[in-house]
């Protein structure tokens, strides 16, 4: 009886765990502050992956991380800037966490978004025109999540399903 008991705890536990996952980030989306913020990029293809818009996000920050390499964060609110962390002015009212590369720049793991491949092409050449906008919901821990990609203030699939 103790085999069968811990089978079922062992089948169980990874559907909770991926459960309580799905739902925390629902929560986050739903709870966070809204914040739109213009982007540009390229849609390279991965094989594994499938298609996805890769860009950079404007931050609104004209030195980026200016040669700092390492765990960052940006201030949206009142004065925009990157900081190392832990080094947040104390009147930052909104922050996203995340890191710079060695290449100066920001990145918060918000930088890649999954399209079906019919949209693909469309999507790829109003990002490259600087259409594309994050619509994203951030967290009073600086978390940041993509609520939306927006293509001239509307969502994605109104626009995609438009053009096609």
């Amino acid at each position: 009886m103790n085999r069968r008991i811990l089978l079922i705890v062992a089948l169980a536990l990874p559907i909770l765990v991926l459960g309580v996952d799905a739902f925390m980030h629902h929560l986050q989306r739903a709870n966070g502050e809204a914040v739109t913020l213009p982007i540009e990029g390229f849609d390279p293809r991965d094989l594994l992956s499938g298609h996805y818009l890769q860009y950079r996000v404007d931050y609104g920050v004209e030195n980026g991380c200016d040669g700092y390499i390492g765990a960052a964060s940006v201030c949206l609110r009142p004065t925009r800037g990157i900081y190392p962390r832990g080094d947040l002015p104390a009147d930052c009212g909104l922050f996203i966490q995340g890191h710079c590369d060695d290449h100066g720049i920001f990145l918060a793991d918000i930088e890649r978004f999954y399209i079906p491949e019919e949209y693909a092409q469309s999507l790829e050449d109003k990002v490259r025109d600087h259409q594309g906008e994050l619509a994203l919901s951030v967290d009073r821990q600086g978390n940041a999540a993509i609520r939306d990609l927006l293509i001239d203030g509307k969502p994605w699939k109104e626009v995609a399903q438009t053009s096609h």
